[in-house]
């Protein structure tokens, strides 16, 4: 493979943690910035072998609420890298620091961040760690999800055994060592959905462990519960979410999504009736904000559903 600094120029170092740097460079050859995320752990054998078929079928997925990789190979040193979109804007984390959103934004991007979520479930790649921090927003207010399937390599290469990642936004066969499947990505969207519209987080203790036995074991109150101006059918959303049985949540982030878009209009709807003729009533000023956003992520939803 080729040493990523024979192509890519080094700005700036944009963030380190516990298992990877990320710089800020320029693409010599066609003139782009683009983030690297360099891995401090080496692989080796199989599991350079496994990181690096993974990170490709990740590399096909072209999403517009995906962050897109450009490139990925290890260095002269053996240490393996990833060449990323650079996204001018923040990270929603550093978004809800402010507090809460008003419910039209925050199903708006849990329902195109669902979207995202459902393409690569359709490639059999499983996010692993959904939350704020790996959520960016743009600087024209889309959302893109980034770092796919990329934290469980890391919980490999560290052989600790022990989980890695932020406890507070993990699902509870997560937790508890138990097979996870797209359901746990959906879990996880919904503690950020929970967060979003209510600025607190469903699941929230004093020490590590005070948090995974809440997530294993606890029932959070409902988000009106902090937030009264939300619906019930709002609710019930959010708290499908946080079943703590994979098979009580919903099957498909498709479904999620589609359960979210009603919510997006200025004035949601009752989405527990079966007559979905709330898409039939005439036009109102309100709609045309969030019309052609929705429209492309239904477009996106019938893609994705037929295997495109």
């Amino acid at each position: 493979m080729t040493d990523p600094r024979n192509r890519y120029e080094i700005i700036q170092t944009i963030g380190t943690g516990a298992t990877s740097r990320v710089d800020l460079a320029r693409d010599t050859v066609i003139g782009r910035t683009v983030a690297i995320k360099t891995f401090l752990r080496g692989f080796s054998g199989d599991l350079q072998k496994q990181f690096l078929r993974e990170a490709q079928i990740f590399g096909r997925l072209s999403h517009p609420y995906i962050v897109g990789l450009y490139d990925v190979g290890t260095n002269e040193e053996g240490t393996p890298y990833l060449v990323l979109e650079h996204i001018e804007g923040k990270t929603l984390e550093a978004t809800l620091a402010s507090g809460r959103l008003p419910l039209e934004r925050a199903a708006i991007w849990v329902a195109d961040l669902a979207s995202a979520l459902s393409l690569a479930h359709h490639s059999q790649i499983i996010h692993g760690d959904v939350k704020p921090a790996n959520i960016l927003i743009t600087k024209d207010g889309q959302v893109k999800l980034g770092d796919f399937g990329i934290a469980r390599f890391a919980t490999q290469v560290s052989g600790s055994g022990t989980v890695l990642g932020t406890p507070a936004y993990l699902s509870p066969e997560q937790i508890l060592g138990n097979k996870q499947d797209s359901r746990s990505d959906l879990f996880s969207l919904g503690i950020i959905l929970y967060q979003m519209t209510t600025g607190v987080r469903p699941f929230d203790g004093t020490s590590v462990g005070a948090v995974c036995a809440q997530i294993v074991s606890s029932e959070p109150p409902p988000p009106s519960h902090h937030n009264p101006e939300l619906p019930p059918a709002f609710d019930h959303i959010v708290m499908r979410c946080l079943a703590k049985n994979p098979a009580s949540r919903y099957a498909t982030a498709e479904s999620l999504g589609a359960s979210l878009y009603p919510f997006a209009r200025s004035k949601p709807v009752d989405v527990r009736r079966p007559d979905p003729s709330w898409w039939r009533r005439p036009l109102q000023a309100g709609d045309l904000r969030t019309a052609g956003m929705a429209a492309g992520a239904l477009l996106v939803l019938l893609i994705c559903g037929s295997g495109l």
